[in-house]
């Protein structure tokens, strides 16, 4: 016997409603004579595909056809306790795997000629059930005493339970909630519904406030209460239209109400899924800074190994390197506040004080004089993305990394800088005369100097300026045209190619075991395929590989003729800007041994990336910056 159930709506539908109901409805029926199987999905949850498909199939029963709704969102089904039926004793979980017979499970409802079969008790394996052929079979089989079948799937963009059950229906139906599903989401989804075969009857636009000035927003408001007050809804009365009215006047306070608390939370799980993406992301960014920052670091290293060992043994140049390098910083120290983020100076506090000291929540800093802070920047002349007006010939920097080297514990820290942060930089003209102070992308910085000394002095003072003028006792920038040279200086370089490059160099062939010389050295190390998602993490993936293979070729081919130094050194000293004198570069080269580094040591600036005008931006977060300054360079005082 067909067990009668009670349909419970929250709310009766008003005029816009109906009508908006009655078009999708009266748009489905001249779709042809062949539609009577139709699913209802979506691209994510929560975007009102339920409630779609009960208003669909309440319509289409209202009008006077025999009406079926399925409901084949076996995973989260929430018409039973949206529409408070009560207990159900059968449902299609039931019918599919034989429990029982699917005319046994249907449910009669109060609403005349519509009938619904619930999901019933959520199975382990619903994919299957609803592609198994028991299912295509009962669609079959219910299309002789139903006019239409309305099936409720899951989201599409979810799990794959409304490809398959798309696949046996006449036509689907794609509910997109508004202003919540990016475009090309929907087009991922639209794709996945092709591929089934099955017909794409329309998009429903659903939660579109429709007291804005849209489509039917201002008209639609006025003829919706003239038809509803002189003709009825659907046949009613004008005293039962009027009493309509007057209890949707009482009830707008609470609609208002709950639907600003669904945007709210609406609102607070973008954000956190904002906040994800951001962590990934930037979890992504650090990966890759790390290893670009090794590639880089490496050559300074090199460069200064090699100094040290052209001036290894003389003392002399050492000490005067030590002190060269340390006067820098005898009477210089960041300009930070005093106090911030904090309550005032204690009285005990102001009578130790000393100038410049900084207290930061309740705790007290001093600048680290031993510290030896370096600027290493990554350059790139062939880039043309430029976010001033002013020419940049110069090169962009492209990589920029600030190496504080600590005495105290032998520790070298590095800080990735975001190569679009957003700061003050200074423009020059074609002539080198000073224009004007911007804020653009911290990276072309470098370009407005003559690709030289002058360029990475600009950029030395926009990197001091984002630091509170930091003290930097150094700068190496390095060319990417070096790599053929440095290559070739220690006999080439054996690598198993890690992808294919054969659209730069017709040797670099997959899998292939290779001995890189020239060119091919430069391209394997360089090159990547923009055309590629993830085509800057695999080049990052092979620079590794390619520098570690060259270090260790380079010590065995030092060790056999000690005359390899002094090619490596004339290959990359004409390739390297540097401030850092010989005797410097002996100091460093001495002390090197004794410091370690890990990725722990290794930050990245926090902020945010946006998009420009033209080309994305990055703008640091103050507070994060700060305390980082302070964890990098400074001490506590005890």
């Amino acid at each position: 016997m067909m067990q009668e159930v009670k349909l419970y709506f929250q709310k009766k539908n008003g005029f816009y409603i109906k009508e908006a109901f009655k078009t999708l409805r009266s748009n489905i029926e001249f779709c042809g004579d062949n539609i009577k199987v139709i699913a209802v999905t979506s691209c994510m949850a929560h975007e009102g595909k339920s409630s779609v498909a009960m208003e669909l199939a309440k319509s289409f029963a209202e009008a006077g056809n025999v009406t079926l709704l399925i409901d084949a969102d076996m995973r989260k089904s929430v018409l039973v306790g949206r529409y408070k039926t009560g207990a159900v004793k059968y449902g299609l979980s039931h019918c599919l795997t034989g429990k029982t017979q699917f005319m046994d499970a249907i449910c009669e409802t109060d609403i005349p000629k519509l009938y619904v079969l619930f999901s019933g008790p959520v199975p382990p394996n619903p994919s299957e059930l609803l592609g198994s052929k028991k299912f295509s079979e009962m669609l079959k089989v219910m299309r002789k005493p139903f006019t239409y079948i309305i099936v409720d799937t899951p989201p599409l963009g979810s799990v794959i339970d409304a490809a398959v059950v798309a696949r046996n229906c006449d036509g689907t139906v794609l509910v997109i909630e508004n202003n919540a599903i990016s475009y090309r989401f929907v087009q991922k989804v639209k794709e996945q519904l092709d591929k089934t075969g099955s017909r794409i009857l329309g998009v429903v636009l659903n939660k579109v406030n429709m007291n804005g000035k849209g489509y039917y927003g201002h008209y639609g408001k006025y003829y919706g209460k003239y038809y509803s007050k002189y003709y009825g809804e659907y046949g009613a009365d004008p005293e039962a239209v009027e009493k309509e009215e007057k209890n949707e006047q009482l009830h707008s306070e609470l609609r208002k109400e709950f639907f600003e608390h669904q945007k709210r939370e609406e609102q607070e799980r973008k954000e956190q899924e904002k906040k994800e993406r951001r962590k990934r992301r930037r979890q992504k960014i650090k990966r890759a800074a790390i290893e670009s920052a090794k590639y880089i670091l490496a050559a300074v290293a090199a460069i200064l190994l090699i100094c040290g060992l052209l001036l290894g043994g003389f003392e002399i140049a050492k000490t005067m390197g030590k002190r060269s390098l340390l006067s820098a910083s005898d009477s210089m120290r960041p300009e930070l506040q005093a106090a911030i983020g904090t309550s005032e100076l204690a009285k005990e506090e102001q009578i130790r004080w000393q100038d410049g000291w900084v207290k930061y929540q309740d705790t007290i800093y001093r600048y680290n004089q031993d510290i030896l802070t370096f600027l290493i920047m990554g350059i790139d002349k062939n880039s043309d993305a430029v976010a001033v007006e002013e020419g940049t010939n110069g090169g962009q920097a492209d990589a920029l990394f600030l190496t504080a080297m600590n005495p105290k514990d032998g520790s070298v820290k590095i800080i990735g800088i975001n190569r679009n942060t957003m700061t003050d930089i200074d423009i020059y003209n074609e002539e080198g005369a000073y224009i004007s102070t911007t804020t653009a992308q911290i990276a072309v910085q470098h370009g407005f100097g003559d690709g030289m000394q002058k360029s990475c002095e600009y950029q030395k003072k926009a990197v001091r300026r984002l630091f509170y003028n930091l003290p930097i006792h150094g700068y190496a920038a390095v060319n990417m045209s070096a790599i053929p040279m440095i290559n070739d200086a220690v006999g080439g370089v054996n690598v198993m190619v890690l992808e294919d490059l054969t659209k730069a160099d017709q040797s670099l062939v997959k899998d292939n075991y290779v001995h890189l010389t020239g060119d091919s050295a430069f391209w394997y190390v360089k090159y990547r395929d923009t055309d590629i998602f993830g085509s800057a993490d695999m080049r990052l993936v092979r620079q590794k590989q390619y520098l570690t293979n060259w270090v260790n070729t380079s010590e065995q081919e030092i060790r056999k003729d000690i005359s390899v130094v002094l090619d490596l050194y004339n290959a990359i000293s004409p390739q390297m800007v540097t401030d850092i004198s010989l005797d410097e570069a002996a100091y460093l080269a001495s002390i090197l041994p004794g410091y370690r580094f890990d990725d722990k040591n290794f930050y990245i600036m926090e902020g945010e990336t946006v998009m420009g005008e033209e080309f994305e931006e990055f703008y640091p977060d103050e507070d994060a910056l700060y305390g980082l300054i302070l964890d990098v360079f400074y001490e506590k005082v005890e």
